[in-house]
């Protein structure tokens, strides 16, 4: 199909030269719990390091309430807590999140994309709405006798205060679904991020743990 074609295509060309090179790590746990009816409840944590791995700067984690209408639409809200550490002290952010959720299927391919608002609180600088947009594409190909799939992920970041898309993350991997309700990841992004007037890389190492109950 031409839109993983596309995707593929863009993975594998060479990031360009910018302000700043860096790598890292970025390690996250999914849990999602079904309640009553078409009601679920699902929470992300992750943490994050930089500067070669050896600074861990960034930590998250919160949950939202969720509701399925249709079997490829369900919408979210919720509340994250993050901190980030830019000197030796933790800073604090709270964020209110709203997301809506579609995931679907073509010619086997399972595509995904998540729209998010975030009202992001912040003690330590001005308040921001952002805007997120995420969409995955998972191939059928069944690669080694672990069945790995691999897939491919686009998320724009987009601040409305500023008025300016402040990040852009590209990544592929591959993802494993050793027993029912179990999904786990491994694999690179490409973090494409402002700093000031600048645009920064950063090579990440990402994990993932996805547990479904």
């Amino acid at each position: 199909m031409r839109a993983l074609a596309l995707l593929a295509a863009i993975a594998v060309a060479p990031a360009p030269v910018a302000a700043g090179q860096d790598a890292g790590a970025s390690h996250n746990l999914l849990l999602k719990a079904q309640l009553a009816g078409d009601w679920f409840l699902i929470s992300r944590s992750n943490l994050a390091s930089r500067n070669n791995f050896e600074d861990q700067f960034l930590a998250y984690t919160g949950a939202s309430l969720g509701y399925q209408p249709t079997p490829r639409l369900s919408l979210r809200a919720g509340y994250r807590r993050a901190w980030f550490r830019f000197t030796d002290d933790w800073q604090p952010e709270d964020r209110a999140m709203l997301e809506v959720y579609f995931a679907d299927h073509v010619d086997s391919f399972r595509i995904t994309n998540r729209f998010r608002v975030e009202l992001r609180r912040f003690d330590w600088r001005d308040n921001d709405l952002r805007l997120r947009n995420e969409i995955t594409v998972e191939a059928p190909w069944a690669l080694t006798p672990l069945e790995l799939k691999p897939y491919l992920e686009e998320e724009v970041f987009y601040s409305t205060n500023a008025g300016q898309f402040e990040a852009n993350w590209l990544g592929a991997g591959l993802a494993w679904r050793p027993l029912d309700g179990v999904k786990l990841k491994l694999g690179y992004r490409w973090n494409r991020f402002r700093a000031g007037d600048d645009w920064n890389n950063r090579n990440l190492l990402v994990t993932g743990i996805n547990l479904f109950f």
